[in-house]
């Protein structure tokens, strides 16, 4: 397990259930604030500002991959009750691994617009890929033996905007581009809802549809005219009715 520190959270409404809901990269509690509190009325919401977001702190440095933010949040529900899990692009990536690991935790989650497979990439994306990796492995050695700053100009040019702006967070980063958890999906047991917008180009349609065939009980519902970001304020209304339908046939099960 890492470390057991209080994540800074934000409670509101009561009622049967729990939910759990984990932002995206770059965000923190209140990015699904708008969707949370249309279930105020009949859930209990915890909303957490992930670890090096908002006001959490980061985890110990070599804590770096999602299945020790999955670790670190277990910890945080150590409660008893099993809770719904609902995470946004990369605290989907968290929540399939929390479902997978600790399913003693987890009554059921549901993933918009989540990250964590591989997206299928053109042949020639791939080759450029290959040689920008080159390049960069070309100046941090170059770097090494010259004490140029070679890597640093590299970054600035061909960096992602999350990658340049993430500071402290830059290995937590990595490691999440890096990975694939299709063979964590499939140890996943209980049921999933996957809610995608058309219009995403960061996580696109095709990864929902790909956890659908990997999670053994899955929903793949995609609205349409939606994006990565606007999925969780223009479509509140068409979320919280997906959302609502998956926990009332929770609850019959």
């Amino acid at each position: 397990m890492t470390d057991t520190k209080p994540w800074h959270s934000h409670t509101d409404g009561s009622g049967p259930c729990s939910i759990i809901w984990l932002h995206g990269w770059g965000g923190d509690h209140k990015a699904l604030g708008r969707i949370a509190t249309l279930f105020n009325a009949s859930c209990k919401n915890t909303l957490y500002d992930l670890p090096g977001f908002g006001k959490t702190p980061l985890l110990p440095e070599a804590h770096v991959s999602t299945r020790d933010y999955a670790n670190a949040l277990a910890l945080q529900l150590r409660d008893g009750d099993k809770h719904i899990i609902i995470g946004h692009s990369y605290g989907a990536r968290v929540a399939v691994q929390v479902a997978a690991a600790y399913p003693e935790h987890v009554a059921g989650i549901i993933l918009i617009s989540g990250a964590g497979l591989k997206r299928r990439r053109s042949l020639f994306f791939k080759i450029k890929a290959s040689m920008l990796k080159l390049m960069g492995k070309a100046a941090r050695l170059v770097d090494k033996l010259f004490w140029t700053t070679l890597y640093d100009a590299y970054s600035n040019r061909f960096g992602s905007k999350d990658y340049k702006n993430s500071g402290a967070l830059r290995p937590v980063l990595v490691s999440a581009v890096t990975e694939d958890l299709s063979m964590i999906a499939k140890n996943i047991r209980c049921p999933a809802l996957l809610v995608y917008g058309s219009d995403d180009v960061d996580t696109p349609p095709e990864i929902g549809r790909r956890y659908e065939s990997l999670i053994p009980i899955a929903r793949y519902e995609e609205l349409k005219g939606y994006n990565h970001h606007d999925i969780l304020t223009r479509g509140a209304y068409q979320c919280e009715s997906l959302i609502r339908t998956f926990l009332k046939d929770l609850s019959k099960l």
